[in-house]
């Protein structure tokens, strides 16, 4: 019998990392137990996001963390800073193995028999053609799954490293997406997120699209809730908004990125429209569903974004009909053409301007949440006291009848330091 040994994992960036790294858990081998205290484990795998410096620099201090904690630890890293600057952590002495993002679901096998595997120079992401959905569904005290459906991108905006670390689109097949659906549901999830790189390019390369794909899960699936993670407003058809209007499933709430509300850094980040398009989207959003959640991503401090460019997008933000914002500095990324302009803005300028639109965003969640005042709405239970309802909003409930991943009714008393109280109508709706 082989001896039982533990692994502990680390994952930064976002919901299709989170993804990967469950995908990786569910080929396990037998004989190996996930457990989170790094101090008792055999292996550390740390699946890597390098979209911003700080997340690269996250993941420095925790690889210095981790070995202090268990010197004999062996750390494996893989994700996206494995794939892009492998030469940043092959001679570093506290990572052990390195696996990149093109071979990442080999890590089963890796840490299976780790004396056999050796750090080789990374491969080629764009030689992988098609989308790999080798996995078994993992069932835990999660409020929703994640379903990883597309990866890569074919886009090449010019602040981003993404392509570099991810290769060129590629898609599941439908019958796999509503074959894990329902397999998901089946093992009691309400709730399926799906996600990718670029979702909006899900099925060009099968001859299929993404609202096709919604419309068969809308009619094969028993799944309630269905969410988006995140679509680019280039790829996205007011035809799209209109059946997202209409569907019972697919929850009213929408991530849709902009990046910057002026057409002068639109053009230079190579984004694929004009402030005109996403403003009129998101108007168009907001006619038809009037509840709906609104948010987007920002990018604050690109080259070149001068005082008055940015006022331009605070203002723009300040007047629409957004209800939340992620918003990131401006960070430089090795081999992206934006990181060889000689414009930059200053760090301490970049952090100011991320701080304006924080507290912004912040007054437009609370907006959002204080126009639902003594109304009911429908969400999942989460892990702690609170749902997040279908449009949205994390609510603070006292209840304890939920378990996570139930969905019920809550009713919405009052938002106050920033927080949005409530009180359960119901224990359960199915």
């Amino acid at each position: 019998m082989r001896p039982n040994r533990f692994v502990s994992f680390i994952t930064y960036g976002c919901k299709v990392n989170q993804f990967d790294t469950d995908k990786i858990i569910s080929n396990l081998p037998e004989n190996f137990t996930v457990i989170d205290d790094i101090s008792l484990s055999d292996f550390c795998v740390i699946n890597t996001c390098t979209v911003t410096d700080n997340t690269d620099n996250q993941f420095f201090k925790d690889l210095e963390r981790i070995k202090k904690l268990n010197p004999k630890i062996k750390v494996l890293v893989t994700g996206c800073l494995a794939q892009t600057s492998p030469e940043r952590l092959i001679n570093l002495k506290n990572v052990d193995l390195i696996v990149d993002n093109a071979n990442k679901y080999l890590i089963p096998k890796v840490i299976k028999e780790p004396d056999n595997y050796q750090n080789e120079i990374v491969s080629n992401i764009f030689d992988i053609k098609t989308f790999d959905d080798n996995y078994n569904n993992l069932k835990e005290d999660r409020s929703r799954a994640f379903l990883k459906i597309q990866d890569g991108c074919n886009f090449r905006c010019s602040f981003c490293i993404i392509p570099f670390a991810r290769g060129r689109s590629r898609s599941m097949k439908v019958i796999e997406v509503i074959k894990k659906i329902n397999e998901l549901y089946a093992s009691g999830f309400n709730e399926v997120v799906l996600t990718g790189i670029h979702l909006s390019s899900f099925g060009k390369d099968l001859g299929t699209s993404l609202m096709k794909l919604l419309t068969i899960i809308e009619l094969d699936t028993d799944i309630p809730n269905i969410r988006l993670s995140s679509i680019d407003p280039a790829d996205t058809s007011l035809e799209f908004i209109d059946f997202i209007c209409e569907s019972k499933k697919v929850c009213p709430s929408f991530h849709i990125s902009l990046q910057s509300a002026t057409d002068e850094i639109l053009k230079d980040m190579k984004r694929r429209y004009k402030i005109n398009i996403f403003d009129d989207l998101i108007k168009y959003i907001r006619n038809k569903m009037s509840d709906a959640c609104i948010g987007t991503d920002v990018i604050t401090g690109f080259p070149g974004e001068t005082n008055i460019l940015f006022e331009k997008t605070f203002n723009y933000i300040k007047n629409s009909e957004l209800n939340y914002l992620h918003v990131f500095p401006y960070s430089d990324r090795k081999g992206t053409k934006a990181s060889m302009r000689n414009d930059k803005i200053a760090d301490q300028q970049k952090k100011n301007r991320s701080k304006i639109l924080r507290s912004l965003s912040l007054d437009m969640k609370n907006n959002f949440a204080s126009r639902f005042i003594g109304k009911e709405l429908v969400g999942i239970k989460e892990k702690n006291n609170k749902i997040r309802t279908n449009n949205y909003i994390d609510v603070t409930i006292e209840s304890k009848i939920y378990n996570p991943g139930d969905i019920g009714k809550v009713l919405i008393n009052r938002v106050e330091n920033n927080k949005v109280f409530g009180e359960i109508i119901n224990p359960q709706i199915q």
